[in-house]
């Protein structure tokens, strides 16, 4: 799928109204979501058919995918993103076992290329998650290479980019990308973590009110969480008073985040806006589904009154 049919495609999407054109076969998140299973499964059970032959597998149902693709024009359906996945690490079960921390770069190649493939943001994410394990297993370093690969995925977020898949995965690493770092954090190094999710959650925050940008405000909102709950590990204070500070801190941070965005009409705003950035893409796609010849005869008809086709009725 090329930059205009993706584009196109999530025009449709925004206003299923316009009269746009794909040349490809798509579902709607949930079918494509079932699809994706069904198909999993299925591969799996050709997998074991045949006697756990993962070269075979892979071979076979990347095949059929490519088939999919490329004769059926089948695109974000589920089934083929299940098939290329699946087959994928079906094929590398074939390889031989070597329990260093290099077969996790191995893992995040095999979830990499079908996600680049099949422009697919979850498997970007998985990939980066992979990734992350080998920092974690090969140098105890799994949070600074999470927050690292996240804090790109946040600066990359300031640009416009011509395909929404592109952004999207940018999304996906800025979300869960701390999450998975959560997961490496130790004990021994509470404080390190604590810094270095609140100096995240912190730049990403900034960098939202001041690029209006919905997934950063989320993905600060992680990082300064995340740093609150490792400090509310280290006080020795009841319950109730940790759940009262903590409704505090975010009142507190709710009127500031309001208080900077105030006087603003466009992006996220404070104040009631009567233009938005969505606004524009309502108005382009009513032009763009309205009918040529509805277009054409009212241009050519002109008006009542007045010059170069003005008139009182419009």
């Amino acid at each position: 799928m090329n930059v205009e049919h993706e584009r196109a495609l999530r025009l449709r999407a925004l206003v299923p109204e316009a009269a746009v054109e794909v040349p490809w076969r798509t579902h709607g998140i949930l079918l494509r979501i079932v699809l994706f299973g069904l198909t999993l499964a299925g591969v799996a059970a050709l997998y074991f058919l045949i006697d756990e032959r993962g070269l075979i597998t892979g071979a076979i149902t990347i095949a059929i995918a490519e088939y999919l693709i490329n004769a059926r024009r089948w695109w974000w359906t589920g089934i083929e993103e299940a098939l290329w996945i699946g087959g994928v690490f079906a094929a590398i079960t074939d390889l031989p076992e070597s329990g260093t921390p290099e077969a996790l770069l191995v893992l995040a190649a095999a979830a990499a290329i079908p996600g680049f493939r099949m422009r697919n943001p979850v498997f970007g994410a998985v990939a980066a998650g992979f990734v992350v394990a080998y920092f974690e297993k090969k140098w105890d370093l799994g949070v600074l290479a999470a927050l690292v690969l996240a804090t790109i995925a946040v600066f990359a977020l300031l640009r416009t980019w011509r395909r929404f898949s592109t952004e999207w995965l940018w999304i996906a690493l800025a979300l869960t990308l701390p999450l998975v770092g959560r997961f490496y954090a130790d004990e021994v190094w509470r404080n390190v973590t604590i810094i270095l999710y609140g100096a995240f959650g912190a730049l990403a925050l900034f960098l939202a009110i001041r690029k209006r940008h919905h997934a950063l405000f989320f993905s600060g909102a992680l990082g300064i969480a995340i740093a609150g709950i490792e400090v509310g590990r280290l006080l020795a204070a009841p319950l109730e008073l940790k759940l009262a500070a903590t409704g505090a801190c975010l009142l507190l941070g709710a009127w500031l985040t309001a208080r900077s965005l105030r006087g603003r009409t466009t992006g996220i705003v404070a104040t009631p806006s009567s233009l938005t950035t969505f606004d524009d893409e309502l108005e382009l796609a009513a032009t763009a589904a309205l009918p040529r010849e509805e277009f054409d005869q009212k241009m050519e008809s002109g008006g009542e009154f007045g010059g170069a086709g003005a008139t009182g009725k419009y």
